[in-house]
């Protein structure tokens, strides 16, 4: 198959960055602010879904609980222990912390009985988010704010998943209001904590100011954003940090890339005018957390053709809106979706302006991986369970380490480091 253009591209930057180790950073420009970030730690409710490397470290069969709630509980519980330990203010979940897929609407025939409810979508949904909030809960003892990020499997209604009791469905994936309500009834107090500061300040350790998109301001449909149909309050947001001990002053925006109406789509003209306000109030370091990548990898031994891009590539023009806003502001993309590893850099497509700024991609919370061995040619990382640390300089300098352990659990390993804008 013909790679697209920037595949090249990717991969010698990938190359690249790989060998780039950030500068020494000296006790005299302290740490003032740190952030982690991983996706998708879900697993699917199918024992023979289950990646068989995750399989072997439980017996050859998935946990009990793994298969009843649809996590990778070795797994995560691995990442945020050790984030904490990194000390990390912030940890950011980029989307596919639950199973989902189906529709959390009250069935058309209401059950009678509590397994009737429970195992409907709706049921499934609410204790699915309930036992990943169990799982993250000890991050927030131990002084990591935990910020969620709408992935396709909170949002998205799959006829072809492990299931779909309630039904309504459509044929594919799509997304539906029901749930972005879901969404918001088990994620909204972690987000409208940051408007009241109550908990997020007490655990972050300091506080976040100049709230977007938490009871107003969210994006609406337009030429860019896509024909957004559903209210996107607290599932596309933003919100300012500025360390008491100096430093920058960070703008943080998450974005869902599957609203309802307008599925696979980022909402740039939102993001256009939220980095523009923030610019004016003096942000100089912009970062951006979604599900879905702006561009594929690629990795060895993959099967993705045009029509099945894994992120918002598959459609090419908006997605290029969208890349110019992170290229205009310089700004860095965590993501997920793909589980797997990756770190590029990528030209603005539109040509407006030169800046090539980092894609990082950490689908690697735990869901099955992507490739099912490495193939021929490809990076051991491909199967790495991975995630990305940033630390914010006093004197405004950024370092991004990456680290991971591979499927084996084994030791964690430094993947890479570098300088970010």
């Amino acid at each position: 198959m013909a790679k697209p253009a920037h595949f090249t591209t990717a991969i010698v930057s990938f190359v690249l960055a790989a060998v780039a180790v950030a500068q020494p950073v000296l006790a005299a420009d302290p740490v003032v602010f740190r952030f982690a970030t991983m996706g998708d730690s879900r697993q699917d409710l199918v024992a023979s879904k289950f990646d068989a490397s995750y399989k072997n470290l439980t017996g050859g069969t998935p946990l009990p609980q793994d298969l009843q709630w649809g996590q990778a509980t070795k797994v995560i519980n691995r990442i945020l222990k050790t984030v904490q330990s990194q000390k990390a203010n912030l940890f950011f979940e980029n989307g596919d912390m639950i199973m989902g897929y189906g529709r959390a609407a009250l069935p058309s025939s209401s059950p009678t009985t509590v397994s009737g409810y429970m195992g409907s979508d709706l049921g499934k949904f609410y204790t699915q988010y309930a036992y990943w909030r169990g799982l993250v809960s000890p991050a927030f003892d131990g002084g990591t704010y935990v910020v969620p990020v709408p992935g396709n499997h909170e949002t998205q209604c799959s006829s072809g998943s492990n299931g779909n009791p309630s039904g309504g469905c459509v044929s594919g994936k799509k997304a539906y209001s029901e749930n972005e309500d879901a969404w918001r009834a088990n994620m909204g107090d972690l987000i409208a904590d940051l408007s009241t500061n109550q908990r997020f300040s007490v655990v972050a350790g300091v506080a976040a100011t100049n709230v977007s998109g938490v009871s107003s301001g969210a994006p609406t449909a337009s030429t860019n954003n896509g024909t957004i149909t559903g209210d996107q309050t607290k599932l596309t947001y933003s919100f300012d940090i500025q360390s008491p001990n100096g430093g920058p002053l960070l703008h943080f925006a998450i974005i869902n890339t599957d609203p309802s109406g307008a599925d696979g789509v980022a909402p740039s003209d939102w993001l256009a005018n939220d980095f523009q306000q923030a610019s004016g109030r003096g942000a100089s370091k912009f970062y951006v957390f979604g599900h879905k990548p702006a561009f594929t990898y690629y990795f060895a031994g993959n099967s993705y053709t045009p029509s099945t891009l894994a992120g918002l590539d598959a459609n090419a023009t908006q997605r290029n809106a969208f890349w110019k806003i992170i290229a205009q502001y310089n700004a860095t993309y965590f993501c997920g979706h793909e589980h797997t590893y990756n770190v590029a850099r990528f030209a603005d497509q539109t040509g407006t302006y030169t800046n090539q700024p980092y894609q990082v991609l950490v689908g690697t919370g735990g869901s099955p991986f992507e490739m099912t061995a490495v193939g021929a040619g490809g990076a051991a990382t491909d199967r790495y369970y991975a995630w990305a640390l940033v630390e914010v300089h006093q004197s405004g300098a950024v370092t991004m380490s990456t680290y991971g352990f591979n499927e084996n659990l084994g030791p964690t390993q430094n993947l890479l480091n570098v300088n970010l804008p």
